[in-house]
This record gives C-alpha cells, sequence and structure tokens, in this order.
C-alpha cells in the first residue's frame, strides 16, 4: 500500500526532474486542461530504472486510480493558481503530491 508523502520527502531526482523539465511539464499541463477542463499531471518513476513516464490525467482516468470521492477532495482543494502534480514512486511504493 502506497502512503502520501510531503512534498519536502520527495527524493531529490523527483525534484530534480520538475526542477529541469518545468517549461515542457507546463506545455503538457496547459495542453490537457485545454483539452480536458480538469484533471492533474501525473508521474510514474522509478530511480532504480531510470523510469519517468509523465502525461496528463482528466477527472475519468484519476479515478480509476484514486476513489472518486477522494480525487474531488483533492482537486477541490488545490491552492489557486496551482498545478498539482501526483507522483507515483514505484521503486519506493509512495505517493507525492506536489503543487507547482
Amino acid at each position: 500500500m502506497s502512503r502520501i508523502q510531503q512534498v519536502n520527502s520527495a527524493p531529490d531526482y523527483i525534484t530534480n526532474f520538475i526542477a529541469g523539465n518545468s517549461e515542457q511539464l507546463d506545455e503538457i499541463y496547459e495542453e490537457g486542461i485545454q483539452i480536458h477542463g480538469s484533471g492533474c499531471m501525473m508521474f510514474l518513476c522509478s530511480e532504480e530504472t531510470n523510469k519517468m513516464d509523465v502525461q496528463f490525467m482528466n477527472d475519468d482516468m484519476m479515478c480509476e486510480i484514486l476513489e472518486r470521492d477522494s480525487w474531488f477532495q483533492v482537486k477541490n482543494n488545490i491552492p489557486a493558481e496551482k498545478k498539482l502534480f501526483f507522483i507515483k514512486d514505484e521503486g519506493l511504493n509512495a505517493v507525492f503530491m506536489v503543487y507547482i
């Protein structure tokens, strides 16, 4: 079972990837919002296998990962003008939610 971590507990390889690719990640996010109206960025990653898969997930896709009520609770609490990055680290078996 994954546990939700705070942003300051995210591994360096995740924070470095986000910082080094912020422009491209912002473009993916904005395109997803234009197409779907709402959702978040989803990262599937593992430092051990050097994996970093990124995609925009709309509400229906997120409801396949999280319970519907849980997703909408998270979504409705995103701070104004922030983007949610939902990061699942397969190697650590952990989930990080980062607001950018």
